[in-house]
């Protein structure tokens, strides 16, 4: 490679061409690229319509046209007229000549066959693959000339470039050009078209199969695709349903933990055993029950999305058994026994009772359903006295308390009467 006063791009291509038979053409298509451009741009219709009649257009790289144009002007003696005529650069032209004779003395002094002779495009397209691997690039769609290129980066492919529907290319230049507002582009030319199966077939070790997954906020489904790559660039995308279970759960869980989807079944009852589990936790270490974290809760979601790939999957699902399996079922029964959804009063009632955070827990009844309990009631081993609202037949707030024996001793007495004038119909022991 360093016997060739070129790009090293270039030094790999004459290597490889030796393997494919077309040294003679790789040491011409070096020698059109050291000067300056060849073809001038723009120019007429007339020039441009001569330039397709003569050079031709469906080529498979636009190194060919570059050919195609240096024997034109070779075979008419670099004549300015004749190169004007085509919109070729005579001078330029003139100056590949001796570069093109000194990559072949020096391809021969170093044992590479130069000799003349047909060849397949597709052997120097190879050779142009190999030499300029680190400038693959795709198409990013059909409405412009966007590309994307290895290693992360984008540019636009020349106007003039005869390969501009090849889906997959190298380029040989890449030059930085200047636009309105300061703004620089990118400019991909001098293309290649190439075949995914000669990178498979070149590059075995930079082709990687991979499964992407990613949310689609619009259809609220996981989208998965199995992707194609060469290096860092996606060859080709296949779609993957139903995607991975994992990662479709994962995706799923996320969006509803963000609050952009809603469970309709994580519910109050089930915000209700989580404080009820939280205020064990918090008093009675000793039952050993594991708390729920943050953490855990993501966990559970996730359990809770697994085989579903869309919100519709997962939108009706029962929560709470997922949540309550949290618990192993000897563990539940010491949250029921010690965090009760109910209480059992000494006078045979049964209230709710409620659980928030932040909050005492605590129940609401009427005056009339607290006759004859004396004692305020207590959870969690007796440890946590529960606080009772007590209300008035109409269900307005009476007193909260936490000690009810006060409240019938003390204050009952002196509300007794008002309460049973605006209440007649009802007991007043």
């Amino acid at each position: 490679m360093l016997a060739f006063p070129v790009h090293p791009r270039y030094s790999r291509m004459l290597l490889a061409a030796q393997e494919y038979g077309c040294v003679h053409q790789a040491c011409l298509v070096a020698a059109l690229t050291q000067g300056r451009d060849l073809l001038l741009r723009g120019g007429g219709k007339d020039m441009r319509n001569d330039r397709e009649d003569l050079l031709g257009e469906k080529a498979t790289s636009d190194f060919w046209i570059l050919m195609r144009a240096w024997n034109f002007a070779a075979k008419n003696q670099f004549r300015l007229d004749a190169c004007r005529q085509l919109g070729i650069h005579a001078v330029t032209a003139k100056q590949v000549g001796p570069l093109f004779e000194q990559f072949l003395r020096i391809a021969k002094d170093e044992g590479l066959d130069t000799t003349p002779r047909e060849v397949k495009d597709e052997a120097l397209q190879k050779c142009i693959l190999i030499g300029f691997s680190d400038r693959v690039g795709r198409r990013m769609d059909q409405g412009t000339l966007r590309c994307e290129l290895v290693h992360g980066r984008r540019g636009v492919l020349a106007r003039e470039s005869v390969v501009q529907k090849a889906p997959l290319f190298v380029v040989a230049e890449i030059r930085e050009v200047g636009g309105r507002d300061n703004e620089v582009n990118t400019i991909l030319s001098i293309a290649t078209a190439i075949e995914v199966e000669w990178l498979k077939e070149l590059f075995p070790d930079d082709i990687k199969s991979e499964v992407h997954v990613q949310w689609d906020a619009q259809a609220k489904r996981v989208m998965a695709a199995e992707l194609l790559r060469f290096r860092d660039l996606a060859l080709a995308a296949k779609r993957v349903d139903p995607p991975p279970a994992d990662a479709a759960a994962r995706l799923l869980a996320e969006e509803i933990n963000a609050g952009r989807l809603l469970l309709p079944n994580w519910d109050h009852h089930v915000e209700q055993w989580l404080q009820r589990l939280k205020l064990l936790g918090q008093h009675c270490a000793d039952l050993q029950l594991p708390p729920i974290t943050d953490e855990d809760k993501k966990a559970i979601i996730e359990q809770l999305c697994h085989g579903a790939a869309s919100y519709k999957d997962v939108k009706e699902r029962e929560v709470k058994p997922v949540v309550m399996s949290w618990l192993s079922p000897a563990q539940r029964e010491l949250l029921d026994k010690h965090a009760p959804e109910r209480l059992t009063l000494s006078n045979g009632r049964t209230p709710k009772v409620n659980y928030e955070e932040g909050r005492a827990p605590y129940i609401s009844l009427r005056i009339q359903e607290l006759y004859d309990v004396t004692q305020t009631p207590k959870i969690a081993l007796g440890r946590v006295p529960v606080t009772v609202h007590i209300l008035t037949p109409g269900m307005k707030p009476i007193q909260v308390t936490q000690d009810l024996a006060s409240f019938w001793r003390e204050h009952y007495p002196k509300i007794k009467s008002e309460l049973a004038r605006k209440y007649p119909k009802h007991l007043w022991k």
